[in-house]
């Protein structure tokens, strides 16, 4: 059996085809039993691809978007940077986004994607990280709790996109301990 080659690296241009495709799919099957069907369905992954290439072009140099990558294949993303809450302090960064393609889940690619991201914030000398997950999103909560995060119980409304569709997000916190 030939070995699987699996990669974590910094993201390039001709990556956004397969992050747009990422992030639709994922959503659909994460927000499933979270968001209206109908706002799911609604999701472009045409609009998602372009959205990435142009952020991809014009990404400031302390936002990193890592993907990981199977067989040269794309198949999860994440970003980190500086934190982007206004309470924050100089020396917090955020864990912007963490998806992986629904075919992907539950075989190492988040733990992988997450132990890099957090090495990269670590790396840049924040003190500390933070994150927003959706209120209802179980199953991302709980990745994270055993992953060494503490939920703050810090929550926002938020309206994704022009839909109109609010959601209720919690913040979490991971303090990095150095190598």
């Amino acid at each position: 059996m030939r070995p699987v080659t699996t990669n974590v690296r910094p993201a390039r241009h001709h990556d956004a085809h397969a992050i747009g495709e990422i992030h639709v799919a994922s959503w659909r099957a994460a927000y499933a039993e979270v968001l209206p069907a109908e706002f799911l369905t609604r999701l472009s992954v045409t609009d998602r691809r372009r959205a990435w290439q142009e952020r991809l072009r014009t990404l400031p140099d302390e936002v990193t978007v890592l993907v990981a990558e199977e067989r040269e294949h794309v198949v999860g993303f994440a970003v980190t940077g500086p934190s982007r809450d206004r309470d924050a302090g100089q020396d917090t960064g955020e864990l912007q986004s963490l998806y992986l393609h629904p075919r992907h889940w539950r075989r190492g690619w988040g733990s992988r994607l997450h132990e890099r991201a957090l090495r990269v914030l670590s790396h840049e000398g924040y003190a500390s990280i933070t994150l927003w997950v959706l209120t209802a999103n179980d199953h991302a909560r709980r990745f994270y709790e055993r992953s060494g995060w503490a939920c703050l119980g810090t929550t926002r409304v938020d309206t994704l996109g022009d839909s109109g569709v609010r959601v209720e997000e919690v913040r979490y916190r991971y303090v990095p301990t150095l190598p």
